[in-house]
């Protein structure tokens, strides 16, 4: 246990060194207490969700604060930045999905499924108009009583979309759609395009889109947070706002151009 004291000029990357482990446990940098953000996603809409999900997006969020200092303090490599903006991506699109999987779940809009494949039968091959072709039937058969399907991202941000279950921008849902293909990348070889590579294709803009994306999910009403500041680390300064805004204008110009 660390005994000396902390000293002002040592940056919050610097308290958490090896190195630097006789500073007191105290006075090192630590994410905010589990339970401090527990209690800010327990009100509102997100009364009654999962102890488990609750406390798995809680050390998401965490994991955040600790990226955030990286991008803070850190003079990182250009490909390092690229794939730890993809890092934050991941992270912050599993919390948006967590939140609205509780959101469909508890507001029973989960799909279901009535029936399940029994078996499925194959023919032999044959040749219809000089092709050769095989058949495959499914057979399937009614449930007793049906079951949850196992929704997909797209799905819940669907129902969420149409149903009015948070209360954010309508333009928030078409960006998010944009960054869960960022999302995706976490299977390496997914490639839709000559140099579709982490680095070509994930910028400090997808980042910053992210962040507002995120902290306006978070704080948006239905979830009747009584202390917003809890998600500052998340929200972007008037500098970066104004930088994400004149990027995303450009791009709908250069989109309005192009179709033209």
């Amino acid at each position: 246990m660390g005994t000396k004291t902390r000293p002002t000029e040592m940056t919050d990357i610097e308290s958490i060194l090896e190195k630097n482990t006789d500073v007191k446990y105290s006075e090192r940098w630590h994410p905010t207490y589990v339970f401090a953000f527990e209690n800010a996603l327990s009100n509102g809409s997100l009364k009654g969700m999962n102890k488990e999900l609750r406390k798995n997006i809680t050390y998401s969020l965490q994991y955040l604060q600790y990226l955030q200092i990286q991008f803070n303090e850190i003079h990182l490599h250009e490909v390092i930045a690229a794939l730890l903006i993809k890092n934050y991506i991941i992270t912050s699109m599993g919390i948006i999905e967590g939140l609205f999987y509780h959101l469909v779940k508890s507001n029973k809009y989960q799909l279901k499924d009535e029936w399940e494949l029994d078996k499925t039968i194959k023919t032999n091959s044959l040749k219809e108009d000089n092709i050769e072709k095989k058949y495959e039937i499914n057979v399937y058969k009614k449930l007793a009583k049906p079951t949850d399907r196992q929704m997909t991202f797209d799905q819940l941000i669907n129902i969420v979309q149409n149903k009015k279950l948070i209360s954010v921008y309508h333009s928030t849902y078409p960006y998010l759609r944009e960054l869960k293909e960022i999302r995706n990348k976490v299977h390496l070889q997914i490639v839709k395009y000559d140099n579709d590579t982490d680095y070509m294709s994930i910028d400090y803009y997808d980042y910053l889109a992210m962040r507002s994306i995120l902290y306006s999910v978070l704080v948006n009403k239905k979830f009747n947070v009584s202390d917003k500041s809890i998600y500052e680390f998340i929200n972007l300064d008037t500098e970066e706002e104004n930088s994400l805004y004149d990027h995303l204008r450009k791009r709908y110009e250069e989109r309005e151009t192009n179709n033209t």
